[in-house]
Protein backbone atom coordinates (compact mmCIF):
# COMPACT_ATOMS: atom_id res chain seq x y z
CA UNK A 1 0.00 0.00 0.00
CA UNK A 2 2.66 2.48 1.02
CA UNK A 3 4.90 1.76 -1.91
CA UNK A 4 2.23 1.47 -4.62
CA UNK A 5 -0.47 4.00 -3.73
CA UNK A 6 1.65 6.56 -1.94
CA UNK A 7 4.44 6.17 -4.50
CA UNK A 8 7.11 5.73 -1.88
CA UNK A 9 10.39 4.05 -2.49
CA UNK A 10 11.13 1.08 -0.23
CA UNK A 11 13.77 3.17 1.58
CA UNK A 12 11.30 6.02 2.19
CA UNK A 13 8.69 3.56 3.42
CA UNK A 14 11.02 1.88 5.92
CA UNK A 15 12.36 5.23 7.17
CA UNK A 16 8.86 6.50 8.01
CA UNK A 17 7.47 6.46 11.52
CA UNK A 18 4.05 4.80 11.89
CA UNK A 19 2.41 8.18 12.54
CA UNK A 20 3.87 9.61 9.33
CA UNK A 21 2.65 6.61 7.37
CA UNK A 22 -0.89 6.87 8.74
CA UNK A 23 -0.95 10.63 8.10
CA UNK A 24 0.07 9.99 4.50
CA UNK A 25 -2.68 7.35 4.16
CA UNK A 26 -5.24 9.78 5.60
CA UNK A 27 -4.29 12.41 3.04
CA UNK A 28 -4.34 9.84 0.24
CA UNK A 29 -7.85 8.64 1.12
CA UNK A 30 -9.09 12.20 1.59
CA UNK A 31 -7.98 13.00 -1.96
CA UNK A 32 -9.63 9.81 -3.30
CA UNK A 33 -12.91 10.70 -1.58
CA UNK A 34 -12.70 14.21 -3.00
CA UNK A 35 -12.29 12.80 -6.52
CA UNK A 36 -15.22 10.41 -5.99
CA UNK A 37 -17.38 13.23 -4.67
CA UNK A 38 -16.59 15.37 -7.71
CA UNK A 39 -17.61 12.58 -10.11
CA UNK A 40 -20.76 11.79 -8.12
CA UNK A 41 -21.80 15.47 -8.07
CA UNK A 42 -21.22 15.67 -11.80
CA UNK A 43 -23.40 12.62 -12.47
CA UNK A 44 -26.12 13.93 -10.19
CA UNK A 45 -26.15 17.33 -11.87
CA UNK A 46 -26.26 15.84 -15.37
CA UNK A 47 -29.03 13.42 -14.42
CA UNK A 48 -31.07 16.23 -12.88
CA UNK A 49 -30.62 18.37 -15.97
CA UNK A 50 -31.71 15.53 -18.26
CA UNK A 51 -34.78 14.90 -16.13
CA UNK A 52 -35.72 18.57 -15.75
CA UNK A 53 -35.81 19.23 -19.49
CA UNK A 54 -38.60 16.64 -19.74
CA UNK A 55 -40.96 17.97 -17.06
CA UNK A 56 -42.85 21.20 -16.39
CA UNK A 57 -40.90 24.11 -15.00
CA UNK A 58 -42.99 24.13 -11.83
CA UNK A 59 -42.13 20.48 -11.16
CA UNK A 60 -38.37 20.71 -11.66
CA UNK A 61 -36.12 19.18 -9.07
CA UNK A 62 -32.87 20.33 -7.55
CA UNK A 63 -29.99 17.85 -7.62
CA UNK A 64 -30.24 17.20 -3.87
CA UNK A 65 -33.95 16.38 -4.16
CA UNK A 66 -33.39 13.79 -6.87
CA UNK A 67 -30.39 11.98 -5.44
CA UNK A 68 -29.10 12.40 -1.89
CA UNK A 69 -25.49 11.78 -0.94
CA UNK A 70 -24.08 11.26 2.56
CA UNK A 71 -22.21 14.57 2.45
CA UNK A 72 -25.42 16.50 1.73
CA UNK A 73 -26.36 16.12 5.37
CA UNK A 74 -23.01 17.20 6.82
CA UNK A 75 -24.51 20.62 7.68
CA UNK A 76 -27.69 19.03 8.96
CA UNK A 77 -26.18 16.72 11.59
CA UNK A 78 -29.32 16.82 13.74
CA UNK A 79 -31.57 15.66 10.88
CA UNK A 80 -32.91 12.14 11.39
CA UNK A 81 -32.56 9.50 8.65
CA UNK A 82 -35.52 8.80 6.39
CA UNK A 83 -37.70 5.82 7.18
CA UNK A 84 -38.54 3.17 4.60
CA UNK A 85 -42.01 4.67 4.15
CA UNK A 86 -40.56 8.15 3.60
CA UNK A 87 -38.12 6.81 1.02
CA UNK A 88 -40.89 4.91 -0.77
CA UNK A 89 -43.14 8.02 -0.77
CA UNK A 90 -40.29 10.19 -2.08
CA UNK A 91 -39.55 7.72 -4.90
CA UNK A 92 -43.26 7.52 -5.81
CA UNK A 93 -43.46 11.32 -6.05
CA UNK A 94 -40.50 11.39 -8.42
CA UNK A 95 -42.00 8.60 -10.55
CA UNK A 96 -45.35 10.44 -10.71
CA UNK A 97 -43.63 13.59 -11.92
CA UNK A 98 -41.70 11.66 -14.53
CA UNK A 99 -44.54 9.41 -15.73
CA UNK A 100 -47.10 12.22 -16.08
CA UNK A 101 -45.11 13.61 -18.97
CA UNK A 102 -44.25 16.80 -17.16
Amino acid sequence: MGIACLRLSPAEFWDMLPGQYFDALTIYYREKRSDQRFVAELFRMQTTDLLNIQIKKSQRLKPGELWRFPWDDDDEADKKPMTDDEIRKHNEEIMKRFSNGG
